[in-house]
């Protein structure tokens, strides 16, 4: 027996103690062990041939590998996500791409969340306009920036944004939020099908909110005084440092 096939023999063997403790090994005329070297030949005979097989069988035998593999680990548990997994000759519908981009975003918003936190990466500061109206609206300007929110998307303002708010209450933030909506409407291929829109425009939303956002990063808080509103100066929103 080669080490090649020892090692696989005694991998299998191990896999098998911890599904079934009261399986022993300690002979080597052991029938359930005389298959484990059965199939480690195989195996070894199959990894020797590997050049020469087709598309399909090697696939089936990567698949057979990586099953093999997940259950050699003490412990493993999911990860929450799940990608398409592409071969020829099949068949490829709306969902399947959809489901590519929604797992690319969720790795890049788990990235984000993993290195960093929710909050102001740069820029995004907040001035009153000094021709904001009285009463119980007022008017910003936030600078260009970008930030993270807390399910780790990237919140960018490419250029100052003018808003005016209006707020019920007699303090509150001023709170950045993901935003889209659909754009260039297509007509569909099926019969009778509507159009749809073919496009997905990403943006920020700028909203008052009388409490801390959980789905949105807080740039600011404002305070009425009287009929004005002023900058709370004792609020900072939460920065994001560049990893060294």
């Amino acid at each position: 027996m080669s080490d090649q096939q020892r090692k696989l023999v005694d991998a299998l063997v191990s896999t098998v103690r911890r599904f079934t403790p009261d399986w022993t090994a300690s002979s080597p005329s052991d029938p359930g062990l005389t298959l484990l070297e059965l199939f480690s030949s195989l195996a070894e005979s199959v990894l020797f041939r590997q050049e020469k097989l087709s598309d399909p069988e090697r696939a089936a035998l990567m698949h057979l590998r990586d099953k093999l593999a997940a259950l050699s680990h003490d412990c493993s548990a999911d990860s929450g996500l799940t990608r398409p997994r592409y071969f020829s000759g099949r068949l490829l519908t709306a969902s399947d791409f959809q489901e590519e981009q929604d797992y690319t975003r969720e790795i890049m918003w788990r990235h984000n969340l993993c290195l960093h936190h929710a909050g102001v990466v740069k820029g995004l500061c907040v001035t009153l306009d000094p021709d904001a109206p009285s009463g119980g609206g007022f008017a910003v300007i936030v600078s260009p920036g970008c930030a993270i929110d807390a399910t780790g998307r990237d919140l960018c303002l490419c250029e100052p944004l003018r808003c005016t708010l209006r707020a019920p209450g007699a303090s509150g933030y001023v709170v950045l939020r993901y935003a889209e909506h659909p754009i260039d409407p297509l007509p569909s291929l099926e019969e009778g099908g509507p159009a749809e829109p073919s496009r997905i425009k990403e943006g920020v939303a700028l909203d008052f909110a009388q409490n801390l956002p959980i789905d949105g990063v807080a740039l600011a808080r404002l305070i009425r005084s009287g009929k004005r509103w002023r900058l709370g100066r004792k609020f900072h929103p939460a920065e994001i440092t560049a990893l060294r």
